[in-house]
This record gives C-alpha cells, sequence and structure tokens, in this order.
C-alpha cells in the first residue's frame, strides 16, 4: 500500500484585490514536511503561493489521483481563501472572473468519484462564508444554495475535513490555520499509530474552543467513512521539519553573521549585514537570540544604551518574521524616523531581496491601501498612523506577526505616552480573540524596567553596558573639561586653550565655546564627524550656519544634488548655504 500526497498553501494572490493571508504556506509546509519526515517512500507535491496556480493544482490533483491504485491512500490538503459560491481561491485567480480561475468543488468532487485510489483524505482549510479574518474572498458572489457541497465529495473511502460549517468562517492561529493548527497537534501522538477518525473529536473541540475565544462560531466538519478505519504511523518532526521551521531546533549561533543561516534568512541578507557589520553579533544580539529566542518568536523589551546594537534586533525580528511571510510592523515617535528607516529598509530589502515594504505617516506619499489589505512585508508607521488604522480597521491586527516599538521610552512622556500605551493596549487586547504577534520593545533609558516586560508579555534583556564608551562631561568658557569616566572617577582636563575661546558677538554666547571644540575635533580626525545637538529648532539652524561660516569645510555636493530646485521657501535656502559650507 503506497500513500500519496498533494499540498496546496497560497498566502499571496497575484490580484491586488484578493486580501493576504498568513498561515496557509505554512500549513501546507509543516503537513508536507511531517508526512514526508514520517512515512517512508512519501510520495507528494508541495504547491505553495505562486506555484499554485489553477492549472498547476488541478494538474497537481489529477496526477496524484490517477497514479494511486485500489490499495492506495490519497492525503490531499488546500489551504488557501474559499468563495461564497464554493470554489478554490489560487493564486492566480482573478476576482472579476471567478468562474474560469478558480477550482469548482463540483470538478474536485467528480475527480474522486473517479480515482481507484481505496481512501482519500481531503482537508480543506478555507471557507465559504465569514468576511475577515475568514479565510474567504468577502467579494465573491453568494449562492444561493447550501446544499450538499460538502457532501458531494465525501462517501465511502473518501473523507472530507472541512475547516468549518457551509456558513462559518475559518480563522487563522496566530502561523496557521486553526483547523491545520489542531490536526498537527492531534497528528504527532506519542502512540505509533495514529486513527484519523478517532483523533478529529480532540481536533474540532480544540478549533471550536479556540473560535469561540475570538468571538465566532467555528464548527470543523468531517464527512465520509472507511470500512475498516483509516490508521496512519504517528508522525515525527524530522530533517525535513526542522529546514522548514529551523527557528524550532534550538539552533545556537557566534558572533559570526553567518550562523544565522540557521534559521533560515536569505543569504543575499546575510551578506549584506556582514558588510555592514564586520565584527559580527555583539553580547546584546548573542543574548537575544541564544537566551531569549527572538528568531523564534519570543517577546522581548530591550533597555540598552544608544550605540548598544539594540536597533538591530528589531531588524533581525523583522527579517526572521518576513522569510516566515509574517507582517511585521516597525513603529516611530517621528515622521523623519519614518522615512529614514523607510529609505533604509527600500536600499536594503526592496533591492536587494524584493521584499515589499510600505510607510504610513500621515502625508500624501502613505500607501495606507496596501497596509489596509495587507499588501506589505514591512511597513513602517508612526505612533499616531498605527493607533488611528488599527482602532479604525481592527482586521489589520489578525495579520500581524511583529510589532516592533521603537523609542519606547515614550510611552512615560506627558504628552505622547498615551498613544503608545493606547496602541499596545489595542494589541495585547486582541489576545483575546488569538491574535498573539512577536512584540520587540526598544528603549533607550536605562533605570528602572517597572514591570514594563510583564505588562507585555515579553521577556526582559536590560544591560548598561556601551561598546562605545560615553564620556560626560562639561567644558567652560576657560577650556577647562571635566568630566567622568566609566568607573565614575572624576577628571579635569585643559580641552581647548584659554586664547581659543574669544567672544563673537555683542554678548558671551555658546558659539564662542562651540566654534573652536568643534574645529578641534574635526583637526583630531578628519575621517569622522561631529554631531552638535541644540535644544531647538532656532538654535539648530543658527549653529549649522554660524559653523558653516567658520569651519571652511568642503560642500555637501551629494545632499545638495538630492534638494529639490524649485523649493525657494527661506528654510530651503538656509539648509542650502549651510550645505555648501560643510554642515
Amino acid at each position: 500500500m503506497a500513500i500519496y500526497g498533494n499540498f496546496i498553501g497560497i498566502d499571496r494572490f497575484a490580484d491586488p484585490a484578493a486580501r493576504e493571508l498568513t498561515g496557509c504556506r505554512r500549513d501546507a509546509l509543516a503537513l508536507w514536511s511531517l508526512f514526508s519526515d514520517t512515512i517512508l517512500d512519501f510520495q507528494a507535491t508541495l504547491l505553495l503561493d505562486e506555484q499554485a496556480t489553477v492549472d498547476a493544482i488541478r494538474k497537481a490533483l489529477l496526477d496524484v489521483l490517477s497514479a494511486a491504485g485500489p490499495s492506495d491512500t490519497v492525503i490531499i490538503s488546500f489551504s488557501s481563501h474559499g468563495t461564497h459560491d464554493h470554489r478554490l481561491v489560487a493564486h492566480d485567480t482573478d476576482v472579476t472572473n471567478l468562474p474560469t480561475t478558480t477550482i469548482d468543488m463540483t470538478d474536485l468532487a467528480a475527480a474522486f468519484r473517479t480515482t481507484k485510489a481505496k481512501v482519500v483524505v481531503c482537508i480543506l482549510d478555507c471557507c465559504f462564508s465569514g468576511g475577515a479574518p475568514a479565510r474567504v474572498l468577502e467579494d465573491s458572489p453568494t449562492t444561493r444554495s447550501f446544499g450538499t457541497t460538502l457532501d458531494s465529495i465525501a462517501g465511502a473511502g473518501r473523507i472530507l475535513i472541512a475547516a468549518s460549517g457551509i456558513n462559518e468562517p475559518a480563522l487563522e492561529h496566530a502561523r496557521h490555520g486553526l483547523l491545520t493548527y489542531a490536526l498537527i497537534e492531534a497528528l504527532q501522538s506519542e502512540s505509533p499509530t495514529i486513527s484519523i477518525p478517532a483523533i478529529m473529536d480532540q481536533v474540532m473541540h480544540r478549533v471550536r474552543a479556540e473560535a469561540l475565544r475570538r468571538g465566532h462560531d467555528q464548527n470543523p466538519v468531517l464527512l465520509g467513512y472507511v470500512d475498516g478505519g483509516l490508521v496512519i504511523p504517528s508522525l515525527r518532526r524530522g530533517a525535513l521539519y526542522f529546514q522548514a521551521f529551523p527557528e524550532q531546533s534550538g539552533a545556537r549561533v557566534s558572533a559570526s553573521i553567518s550562523d544565522l543561516s540557521a534559521f533560515a534568512l536569505p543569504a543575499p541578507l546575510l551578506t549584506a549585514w556582514q558588510q555592514n557589520f564586520p565584527n559580527g553579533l555583539n553580547e546584546l544580539q548573542l543574548a537575544a537570540v541564544n537566551d531569549h529566542r527572538l528568531l523564534e518568536g519570543t517577546s522581548l523589551f530591550v533597555i540598552a544604551p544608544t550605540s548598544s546594537g539594540k536597533t538591530f534586533l528589531g531588524e533581525l525580528a523583522a527579517a526572521k518574521a518576513v522569510s516566515d511571510r509574517r507582517k511585521a510592523v516597525y513603529l516611530f515617535p517621528y515622521r523623519a524616523l519614518v522615512n529614514e528607516k523607510y529609505d533604509y529598509f527600500s536600499e536594503l530589502y526592496v533591492r536587494t531581496l524584493g521584499m515589499r515594504v510600505i510607510r504610513c505617516t500621515g502625508d500624501y506619499l502613505d500607501q495606507t491601501a496596501d497596509f489596509l489589505r495587507g499588501r506589505f512585508d514591512i511597513a513602517v508607521l508612526t505612533y499616531e498612523m498605527y493607533l488611528n488604522l488599527s482602532v479604525s480597521n481592527p482586521a489589520t491586527l489578525d495579520t500581524l506577526g511583529l510589532l516592533v516599538l521603537d523609542e519606547a521610552q515614550f510611552i512615560t512622556n506627558p504628552q505622547r505616552g498615551i498613544v503608545v500605551e493606547l496602541l499596545l493596549t489595542n494589541v495585547l487586547a486582541a489576545k483575546d480573540r488569538g491574535v498573539t504577534p512577536q512584540i520587540v520593545a526598544l528603549s533607550a533609558v536605562v533605570g528602572s524596567e517597572n514591570s514594563f516586560h510583564e505588562w507585555l508579555g515579553a521577556s526582559l534583556l536590560m544591560t548598561t553596558r556601551r561598546p562605545v564608551p560615553l564620556i560626560e562631561g562639561v567644558l567652560d568658557r576657560g577650556g577647562v573639561f571635566q568630566f567622568s569616566d566609566e568607573s565614575g572617577a572624576v577628571h579635569t582636563e585643559q580641552m581647548l586653550p584659554r586664547h581659543a575661546i574669544v567672544q563673537r558677538r555683542e554678548k558671551p554666547s555658546s558659539q564662542d565655546v562651540i566654534v573652536p571644540l568643534v574645529k578641534q575635533l574635526l583637526a583630531a580626525s578628519a575621517s569622522e564627524r561631529v554631531i552638535v545637538f541644540r535644544n531647538s529648532r532656532g538654535t539648530a539652524e543658527g549653529c549649522a550656519q554660524y559653523l558653516s561660516a567658520e569651519l571652511g569645510l568642503p560642500p555637501a555636493t551629494e545632499v545638495l544634488s538630492t534638494l529639490p530646485e524649485h523649493d525657494l521657501s527661506t528654510s530651503s535656502e538656509s539648509l542650502r548655504a549651510c550645505l555648501h559650507g560643510g554642515t
């Protein structure tokens, strides 16, 4: 007796009108790898996303059903959208032309009747009813008949396991469909063999309970029978499974970036990271990966100083989420930070890996429609924009795989803290309906964590160590610099000659000290840059202007070339003048 298989999983669709899913590809990959690892000489076809066109699905179904003989068993799994009129949606389905670009259930039933296979088991983790977050095309036409669509497939030797009743939604778990997740757990029994009909009570109970927890009714359907029952070996995780889901293997890494290949991160990305971080992973990053299992989906609250490498932890988590076909959302407090990260991600992830990166900040460049339809891999938003979109469109949370909150210390800000608290509360409240995204919160404030990580349900990673030591001190008008070292000891040195500090205006001002200080720092190391922070926009602009006039630096021609030619505002002219002076 031979066992054949056909596993189909589609999260992404060629038609932009089709809402993307997050767990279908993993459904098919998990079942295929578990059966292949367990059953010797298992013959199976795996069709994922772009491979799963209408023609490819039809051919795969016909091939496996025609190859099976009178003593053989065929297992077919389909995870994707269904339509309200009982059709199965392929990657290349045209939403405006469903009759000819979908798989009709009646065609599937006819194929099952003609095969010589002794047993055919069909697992349908899709549905024909229910809106988002159900696995159904919301805008598909609704049939008036709720008759025997499912019954037509089942019968003697023909078992149908459907995710839900004909008028119920099929929901997704964090990384699988509810039905497939329950089946995967039940099929990995401690017993050497499993009776498919016997485990279905356990599967149905688990799906019903999880759906009710989310406020929905979802009752899986088991139709058909096999004389004498159907017994298969208990499934075991092996090489193929851990190759598909390496994060479940417990792998540990060294400082070498190349070790991250153990988590199935794309090779071109690792090459780019090796160029950006020639020294490899630092202690903080190794602790996050090895001890806190960041790349296995563990939520993490990181408190670490500036320059400690914590920003890369968010990028690591985002890259892993996208590799797993989960949606990653990156949040920043300011538009400028969103735009900066968007440009960086576009350069690295879009051009190098072909990922889809979008941004939403509240201006005309926003890609809000793509965000609402889930047609992105990484979305970069401001706090306020994400709060508005997630509250007004709750379904966006159902496909959320990762939330990276940068500058998490803003939750203590008197003006902005309420926004951070509300958006996190909204995400955490979604747990009641089974939405459990990974949360990575990054904070530069070193001090009491105030049990913030416990509220987030996250592991805590905190350090005060700086890979690049920070020297803090005060420089007076006599050129004397008083500072504390890492041990807290206080030192005093004559940093600037007294004659270098001269009054430049009618009254003494900060520029009397800033100009000679910056000159000296630049002269000490021509390859490095100096950043001057001022506490308001006006003083920052003024500082840039007088440094531009005093330092005699070459113009910033590359930056100047990117400025718009027709912006003749006062600010634009001031900016150009500063850039011509190298500031």
